[in-house]
């Protein structure tokens, strides 16, 4: 029996469901927003999870779930990470980067199972499952499939939790990241939608991703990305890297290891 079958078909439910609201609200601009120094809260992220909790809680009424905007909500044998809107500053800035994700874990093991991420203004959805790869829209995708050799014509993503702008001492490594993408790459692209990066970069995309004390509920999605489609990856406690080629990855974990404490 395909134990995570039902939970793969409720997760992309869940994220469509979430989605669609999403594509709506964006489009008619009837939302409201909180403006903070470094985050925004909107509306629509509790729309779009009231949405997918209902449909989560009907199939797995008994599952953990961590739900960005309501908390925890106490359970067993799997735990359910739920994104209702990855890129809330995109979706009140008009910029169409942003997603419904879910994150599916094995409370046993620890272990990221199943991921899934719904990009509805594209119609994209990824598929990560433990074993059995990254689906791009039913394909099966791999991370090294055209993605470049060559750091001097790379695009590298650059993700970062949310804590990193409220501390001076993490800010600042952040920044030298940062400056030592751009001098040794083609493009930083800068994510404020992380799971949206991640489904291109499992795609070959993108070439290359440096994460600096990420938030958990992006990274063990990207996470489980990274190793379903092949990708070289390496992490400390503090970091994560992850590319398609050698060369990419060579430089990405050089940047790291120049600017953050080996300690950490």
């Amino acid at each position: 029996m395909d134990e995570l079958a039902p939970l793969e078909a409720t997760a992309i439910e869940a994220c469509t469901v979430g989605g669609r609201y999403l594509r709506s609200v964006y489009r008619s601009g009837e939302t409201a927003a909180d403006l903070r120094a470094h985050d925004v809260k909107s509306s629509a992220d509790t729309g779009s999870e009231d949405r997918m909790l209902e449909v989560i809680r009907s199939r797995f009424p008994d599952h953990r779930i961590d739900a960005e905007e309501s908390g925890v909500h106490e359970g067993a044998e799997y735990e359910w990470l739920v994104d209702p809107l990855d890129g809330t500053n995109n979706f009140e800035s008009g910029l169409p980067s942003f997603a419904t994700a879910v994150t599916v874990v094995d409370l046993e093991h620890c272990d990221p199972v199943l991921g899934v991420v719904s990009v509805p203004l594209l119609d994209d959805l990824y598929v990560g499952r433990r074993g059995r790869g990254v689906r791009y829209d039913g394909r099966s995708v791999a991370g090294d499939e055209g993605q470049t050799a060559d750091p001097a014509t790379a695009t590298v993503v650059s993700i970062i939790g949310h804590d990193v702008k409220r501390d001076p001492e993490h800010r600042a490594v952040s920044e030298a990241i940062n400056r030592g993408i751009e001098d040794r790459c083609k493009r930083r692209l800068e994510s404020w939608s992380p799971t949206v990066h991640w489904g291109l970069l499992a795609r070959g995309r993108l070439d290359g991703i440096v994460c600096y004390r990420p938030d958990r509920e992006e990274q063990l999605l990207g996470e489980l990305f990274a190793r379903e489609s092949g990708l070289e990856t390496a992490a400390g406690e503090e970091w994560f890297v992850a590319a398609g080629t050698d060369p990419v990855f060579d430089a990405l974990r050089a940047i790291v290891d120049e600017h953050v404490d080996a300690d950490r």
